[in-house]
């Protein structure tokens, strides 16, 4: 059974690490394998989650992953990665790196392994695909195939070869649904000033969708000229995306003082007013935000930085409570499409069998990863759900042969 796959990234690259040696031919546009998978993560590679479950993907059909997940949960690539000689750990957050913090470490690894099992093919693109003759074509040669699996990845980091022209390729047979970016950062309407450009916190951002509470997360922050990043806001940014794509009035609220309630964190600043009452308002806050956030912090709540402590009315509390707990940004569209990690859509799942990964069309014809209509949330879950898909598909192809 000769079996082709297009694409050298992660998820070809599991692929064919689980595959028996000798049937297994990749085609890969780059001059080298894996070359997503060496941005992963900042280049340290969060290559899964201790949080399991589905709730952590987005799919128009959102049942579609609960088959691999379960099939080939966290802990089951834990142990495959500690089998093929990569040592791991993990945060107190859950996330699962590497123990050598390297995406390189998994790159190798894995492509020494698959290189046991699989042929590769480098620096050809392919041009065309019949799937009624089964053929598979470049500008070099044609590819005959008894069985395909497509493996190209979505339309993010384009640099690396996920471009996304698979699609125009497969579109007229292939249902895809509507893409967009995820795991990215985003303009706002309204903007903080140059001298806070950069600045990092660590506090709460809440997603809210047509003024509904949506989605948090606790982590860092980071205000930038044209809006807001930081770990806190890739966390919430799948979900973001997707409401911008409906056309929702998309806003992150960002709460400074998670830990504390409103009523606790109105009497600290209340105690800390009249312990000092010379001092202004803003030399009373200068010990608990940063000193370049605070003439922000304070035009937000139409408090002058000059105002004395012993002159702060019951109204300035409040105005400052409302600024440091609820501070609301207006979203008006994603700023970073280049960069962005993740294609939320793609190839339609309901057509997909999710015990095998096959078309249920082109019955020879397997989608796994991020080509798939399923997007994984910033913590690992994408390299997750390329092993998990590659497992499931690897697995129903080698049981052809028994």
């Amino acid at each position: 059974m000769k079996i082709l796959v297009i694409g050298a990234g992660v998820s070809a690259l599991f692929f064919a690490s689980f595959m028996d040696e000798g049937q297994v031919t990749l085609i890969e546009k780059n001059e080298f394998a894996g070359r997503k998978l060496l941005a992963t993560g900042n280049g340290r590679c969060n290559f899964t989650n201790l949080n399991q479950g589905k709730e952590f993907f987005k799919s128009d059909n959102p049942n579609f992953v609960d088959f691999a997940i379960d099939s080939f949960d966290s802990n089951k690539l834990i142990d495959y990665f500690n089998e093929i000689g990569i040592a791991t750990t993990h945060l107190p957050s859950g996330r699962c790196y590497p123990l050598t913090m390297s995406s390189k470490t998994v790159r190798d690894s894995l492509f020494l392994k698959a290189k046991e099992n699989a042929d590769f093919v480098f620096n050809q693109e392919v041009t065309d695909i019949d799937f009624d003759k089964k053929i598979v074509k470049t500008k070099e040669k044609s590819y005959p195939y008894d069985k395909l699996v497509i493996a190209t990845g979505g339309k993010t980091l384009q640099n690396s070869g996920s471009d996304g022209k698979i699609f125009d390729l497969i579109k007229d047979k292939v249902k895809v649904t509507p893409m967009t970016y995820g795991i990215t950062n985003f303009e706002t309407k309204e903007k903080f000033s140059k001298k806070a450009k950069g600045t990092k916190i660590s506090g709460k951002a809440s997603l809210l969708v047509d003024g509904k509470y949506s989605k948090s997360s606790i982590d860092d922050i980071i205000f930038q000229n044209y809006g807001l990043t930081g770990t806190a806001i890739l966390d919430i940014s799948n979900e973001l995306s997707i409401s911008l794509k409906n056309k929702s009035k998309s806003q992150i609220e960002i709460d400074f003082f998670p830990d504390l309630a409103k009523e606790e964190f109105t009497g600290y600043v209340r105690n800390l007013a009249k312990k000092f009452p010379a001092r202004t308002i803003k030399e009373i806050i200068i010990g608990i935000i940063n000193e370049k956030l605070i003439d922000d912090i304070l035009k937000v709540g139409k408090i002058s930085p000059d105002k004395k402590a012993n002159n702060l009315n019951d109204k300035d509390f409040e105005m400052l409570c409302r600024s440091l707990k609820y501070l609301r940004f207006n979203v008006t569209k994603i700023h970073d499409k280049v960069n962005a990690q993740v294609t939320i859509g793609g190839v339609d799942t309901r057509y997909i069998d999710p015990q095998t990964m096959a078309h249920n069309k082109y019955k020879d014809v397997f989608f796994i990863g991020e080509c798939l209509d399923v997007a994984g949330d910033c913590g690992g879950y994408n390299i997750w759900w390329a092993a998990a898909s590659a497992f499931v598909s690897s697995k129903f192809l080698r049981s052809l042969n028994v």
